[in-house]
């Protein structure tokens, strides 16, 4: 199998979706607030975006046309992420994983929360991200690891966690570029690594985004630019093999919620006008 583009330099998707995150935060009536995600935006394009609150609109109005549903996916599942890390330490869990941390900025959120967060990404991101972040002050445990080659147990024991005590394990934008055997295996060790009690917040997407012969145009299109970049979609999946995966590994699925039903909750008075592709779906678990 060709080398990924991921293990050689810092994924062009994780600045992507931190664009996102940022280029919603300028806008009136955003319906996130990470305007720190700003801070990994090094793309001379994506920089440009985010020139002004006008510019990123611009920006996002393209995205939505030319895939509807992805921006809106990006926001909404890190706003259900917050919302369940608050609850997590609400309580008493102390200990969050962030999988395929990308340019993930919850650390940067947490405020007085007394609560570790421990980033597991490729080294070759996770170095990009250290290097932006020595001079905000605040720094995550890092535990460096690529999930189809190296140990993610002996990754994050190296950087303290506590197999003993649950933990929050926050899974986005990672399960669309694993096989599935490298998927099985990752959930086998986060049976191992999570208490019961634990909890899980994942995303998935449609069996049809894999390949190019998907029926909807959206996804098609897609699916081919994440290929181009060289992090094809490897894994789609319904909600019905999400439950019988997760329940295989010691989940019980609690929540599966997707882009219209997200937007409904959090911009009911569709006050964004966001597109409202409905090929993602975010879900929440616990360990039993």
């Amino acid at each position: 199998m060709p080398s990924r583009r991921l293990d050689q330099t810092a994924s062009l998707t994780a600045q992507f979706n931190a664009w996102q995150r940022a280029a919603e935060s300028l806008q009136p009536g955003g319906l996130l607030d990470d305007p720190q995600s700003g801070w990994f935006v090094t793309h001379p394009l994506f920089r440009l975006g985010l020139t002004s609150p006008t510019a990123a609109r611009w920006g996002l109005r393209l995205l939505d046309r030319w895939c509807g549903g992805l921006h809106a996916h990006i926001i909404m599942r890190r706003r259900v992420s917050d919302h369940e890390l608050r609850a997590a330490a609400a309580s008493g869990i102390t200990q969050v994983v962030v999988l395929g941390a990308g340019f993930d900025t919850s650390s940067q959120h947490l405020g007085s929360l007394p609560v570790t967060v421990f980033e597991v990404d490729a080294p070759s991101t996770q170095r990009d991200k250290r290097r932006l972040l020595e001079h905000q002050g605040v720094q995550p445990q890092w535990a460096p690891c690529d999930f189809e080659r190296d140990d993610l147990t002996a990754s994050l024991h190296a950087a303290g966690f506590d197999s003993a005590a649950p933990a929050l394990v926050v899974w986005l934008g990672v399960s669309y570029y694993l096989t599935m055997p490298a998927l099985e295996s990752t959930l086998t060790k986060l049976t191992k690594l999570c208490a019961p009690g634990s909890r899980l917040v994942m995303d998935y997407g449609d069996p049809d985004i894999v390949g190019h012969d998907s029926p909807r145009p959206m996804v098609r299109r897609v699916s081919k630019s994440v290929t181009r970049r060289g992090e094809p979609y490897r894994t789609g999946m319904t909600a019905a093999h999400a439950d019988e995966l997760l329940a295989r590994h010691g989940f019980r699925t609690v929540t599966h919620q997707r882009v219209p039903e997200l937007l409904d909750r959090y911009d009911p008075m569709n006050k964004r006008r966001l597109a409202r592709g409905d090929w993602n779906a975010v879900l929440t678990a616990q360990r039993v």
